[in-house]
C-alpha cells in the first residue's frame, strides 16, 4: 500500500489581512499541487485528503481542471492524471524565461565539452527547482525532466543556492522541515549540513559524493547578474566511478566557473 504524504499545505500568503489574495484560486490549485508527490492517479478521496478540503468542493474544483484540460479523468477507474496544458504552462515559462534564454546554449555547449549532464537550478524557499536539465546518456528519464523541485540541503546546486543566505536562516530551515535520508550516504545532520555550506561558500562551489543517488556526483556553482546578485546555480552530474572528487575538481568546476562568466556576460 502507497503512503500518502500529509495535506497539501495552504500557502503562507493567505492572508485574512491581504484583500488581493483569492483564497478559493489558492484552494483550486491544492488540487493541482497534491499530483507532486503522487506516483500514480489520485481518486477524489485520496485528493480531499491531500489537500483538506471537503469532497464537494473538491469535485468541483476536479471538475473544472477537467474542463480546462488540467486534469485527465480515466473513464473506468474515475481517477485522475494531470493534463497535458500543465506542460503547455511550463513551456511558455521556459520560452519567455530571459535567463532560460540566455543560459541554455551556453549549459548546451558546456554539456557538449564534456559529456556530462548538465543543470540549472533556481532557489525556491527552502526548496531548488530545476529550470532546464541537459541529459547525458546515462541519466534516467525522472533526471531529465525540468521542474523536479528538491531540497535545496541535498545536492551540490542546492547547497550553491543556499549560500547567500545567512546561517540562521538555513538552521531554521532545516529545523522547520528536516531532512530525510536518499541514500546510505546522504548527510542529514543539520550542523554537518551548515559546515558543508559555509565550505561551498568560502570556495565558491559545492561538491557532492553519492547523495541522492547512489554512485553519483556533482559539482555546482553560483550564476551571477552583472552586479554580482545570485540568479540561479549550473552544475554537472557524473557517475562517481569515472569522476572522483579530484577529477571533478580539476576538470569540471573550471567549466563551470567559466560557463557561468559566460553567461553572465551574454
Amino acid at each position: 500500500m502507497t503512503t500518502r504524504p500529509p495535506p497539501v499545505a495552504a500557502t503562507s500568503l493567505a492572508d485574512a489581512d491581504d484583500p488581493l489574495f483569492v483564497a478559493s484560486l489558492e484552494k483550486g490549485m491544492r488540487v493541482l499541487d497534491a499530483f507532486g508527490n503522487a506516483s500514480d492517479s489520485l481518486g477524489l478521496t485520496d485528493i480531499a485528503t491531500l489537500t483538506g478540503l471537503g469532497k464537494s468542493a473538491a469535485q468541483r474544483f476536479i471538475h473544472t481542471w477537467e474542463r480546462l484540460g488540467y486534469l485527465v479523468k480515466d473513464a473506468s477507474s474515475r481517477r485522475y492524471r494531470l493534463g497535458p496544458r500543465v506542460v503547455e504552462l511550463g513551456y511558455f515559462f521556459l520560452r519567455s524565461d530571459r535567463l532560460v534564454s540566455m543560459a541554455a546554449p551556453h549549459l548546451v555547449a558546456l554539456r557538449d565539452r564534456c559529456g556530462l549532464a548538465v543543470h540549472m537550478s533556481v532557489l525556491a524557499g527552502g526548496d531548488m527547482i530545476y529550470l532546464l536539465r541537459l541529459p547525458s546518456r546515462q541519466m534516467t528519464l525522472a533526471e531529465m525532466l525540468p521542474g523536479r523541485r528538491m531540497p535545496a540541503w541535498c545536492n551540490s546546486g542546492g547547497r550553491m543556492l543556499l549560500t547567500p543566505q545567512d546561517d540562521d536562516a538555513i538552521r531554521q530551515a532545516l529545523l522547520r522541515a528536516p531532512p530525510r535520508a536518499f541514500t546510505p550516504r546522504t548527510v542529514v545532520d543539520p550542523d554537518a549540513l551548515l559546515a558543508l555550506v559555509r565550505q561551498a561558500r568560502e570556495d565558491g562551489y559545492a561538491l557532492t559524493e553519492d547523495q541522492v543517488l547512489q554512485n553519483q556526483v556533482g559539482a555546482a556553482v553560483l550564476l551571477r547578474d552583472a552586479r554580482g546578485q545570485p540568479l540561479a546555480a549550473i552544475s554537472v552530474s557524473a557517475p562517481r566511478n569515472d569522476y572522483p572528487a579530484d577529477r571533478l575538481l580539476r576538470d569540471i568546476v573550471p567549466q563551470l566557473f567559466r560557463t557561468a562568466q559566460a553567461i553572465q556576460h551574454a
